[in-house]
C-alpha cells in the first residue's frame, strides 16, 4: 500500500460517499490508500470508513463569500495536504477546485480538477459568479488535467478561456454500479391506473423544482389520478435553496408529495412510473443515471448534462428549460403510454447505461489517471 494517500477534496461528505463511493472503494481494493477531505458529517464518515478510506475534516461553507472564512479556509486545506502530502489530489465542486489547487500549488502536489457542472455562479449574474470566473482561470493552470462531464461544460470553459493548454479529459458521469441499481419486480405502468412522477433532487430552484411544482398542478387538473412525488433535502445552504416551509405549502395544497430524504432511493424509485429532472443545467445528473439504470422512463430538460442520459423518444423524452407549460404537457404525454411502451423505454434506457455509464467505465478512467501521473514507485502491486 502506498503511504501517500490518493485524495478526494469536495464541499460535501456526501457527494463523495453517494456519486464516488465505487470509485473509492475500486481504488481501496487494489492497495491505494484513500483519504477524503470534506465538512464534518458523522453518517458520511461512517460510510467513507466502511469503504476504506479515511476522513479528514474541512471547515468550508457551501455558499459563504467572506473573505476572512475562505481564506481560512484554504490555509486550513494547505496545513491538511501539508500533512497528509498526498500523492494525487481530485477536487470536486467549485471551492474545492479552487482551493485545492491552490493549495497544490503551494506544496507542489499533482491534482486534478473535475468540474461536475457549471452550478450556480454561471447560471446566475453577480459579482460572486465574475470573481469565481477569475480564480477559475487562475488556479485551474495549476492543475495537471481538467476532467469535465459533458461536451458542453468543456466547450463553455474553453469559449470563457478558463483552461488553457491543459490536458482535458471526458468522463462519462460519475458512473453507476449496475448492480446494485438493477430493475425491480415492478415494471413502470404495472402500478394503479394513475402514472406516478418523482423528482429526486436537492430542493434548489436551479433543478427545476418550481417547474415540476407548477407542472403537477397542471397534469393534475387534467389526469387527476396521477402522483408527484418529490425526494431530495429542503433548506439547503445554497442561494437557490427552497424553504421547508414552501414545501409543507406544496403538500398543503395537495399537489405534490414530500419524501424527504432517503438513504436508499431504490425502493422509492421503483414505485415511480416515470423519473423527472427539469433543471437548467447539470454536468451528468446521478438521479438520471440511478432511474435510467432501473429502467425507468425518463423526463428531463433539453440542456447539457440533462440531455445525454435520456435518448429522446426512445428512453424519455426532453423538454424545454423553465417552462412548465411544455413539462406538463411531457408528462401527460407520458401518462397516455401504454404499460409495454413504458417498459421499452425503461429497457432502452437500461442498455444506454450499460453502453456508456456503466461504474467500471468510470473507475477505469480514475485508475489510467494514477498511472499516467503517479511515479511507478508510488503504484501498489496488483
Amino acid at each position: 500500500m502506498t503511504t501517500a494517500p490518493i485524495v478526494f477534496t469536495c464541499n460535501s461528505a456526501f457527494g463523495v460517499a453517494n456519486f464516488r463511493g465505487g470509485v473509492i472503494r475500486a481504488l481501496v481494493h487494489k492497495g491505494y490508500r484513500v483519504a477524503v477531505v470534506a465538512p464534518a458529517d458523522a453518517t458520511q464518515e461512517a460510510r467513507l470508513r466502511a469503504l476504506g478510506a479515511e476522513f479528514v475534516a474541512w471547515a468550508v461553507s457551501g455558499r459563504g463569500a467572506s473573505l476572512v472564512n475562505e481564506c481560512d479556509s484554504v490555509r486550513e486545506l494547505i496545513a491538511i495536504y501539508q500533512r497528509l502530502r498526498p500523492a494525487l489530489c481530485f477536487h470536486f465542486t467549485i471551492k474545492a477546485v479552487i482551493y485545492g489547487a491552490i493549495a497544490c500549488r503551494w506544496l507542489h502536489l499533482p491534482g486534478i480538477s473535475v468540474i461536475t457542472g457549471l452550478g450556480y455562479v454561471f447560471l446566475n449574474s453577480s459579482w460572486v459568479s465574475w470573481a469565481a470566473r477569475i480564480l477559475y482561470r487562475q488556479t485551474l493552470a495549476w492543475s495537471h488535467e481538467i476532467w469535465f462531464l459533458n461536451d458542453d461544460d468543456r466547450e463553455t470553459f474553453v469559449r470563457l478561456e478558463l483552461v488553457g493548454s491543459l490536458p482535458v479529459r471526458m468522463l462519462p458521469g460519475e458512473g453507476i454500479n449496475l448492480q446494485h441499481f438493477c430493475a425491480p419486480r415492478q415494471a413502470p405502468g404495472e402500478g394503479s391506473a394513475g402514472r406516478t412522477f418523482l423528482m429526486v433532487a436537492r430542493l434548489l430552484r436551479d433543478k427545476g423544482v418550481l417547474e415540476f411544482v407548477e407542472a403537477a398542478r397542471r397534469v393534475r387538473a387534467a389526469r387527476p389520478g396521477t402522483r408527484f412525488l418529490l425526494l431530495g433535502p429542503a433548506g439547503a445552504d445554497n442561494p437557490s435553496a427552497i424553504s421547508v416551509e414552501q414545501v409543507r405549502a406544496w403538500q398543503d395544497e395537495g399537489v405534490i408529495e414530500y419524501l424527504g430524504v432517503a438513504e436508499d432511493v431504490r425502493p422509492t424509485l421503483a414505485k415511480a412510473d416515470c423519473v423527472v429532472l427539469p433543471s437548467y443545467r447539470e454536468g451528468i445528473p446521478r438521479s438520471l443515471l440511478e432511474a435510467a439504470a432501473m429502467q425507468r422512463p425518463l423526463i428531463a430538460t433539453d440542456v447539457p448534462g440533462c440531455r445525454q442520459p435520456v435518448i429522446e423518444g426512445e428512453s424519455g423524452l426532453l423538454c424545454r428549460p423553465r417552462d412548465a407549460g411544455d413539462l406538463a404537457q411531457k408528462m401527460i404525454a407520458i401518462t397516455d403510454l401504454s404499460p409495454q411502451a413504458l417498459r421499452d423505454m425503461g429497457a432502452c434506457g437500461r442498455a444506454l447505461m450499460e453502453q456508456r455509464f456503466d461504474e467500471k467505465i468510470v473507475i477505469g478512467h480514475y485508475t489510467d489517471a494514477l498511472a499516467r501521473i503517479l511515479d511507478t514507485s508510488l503504484l501498489p502491486a496488483v
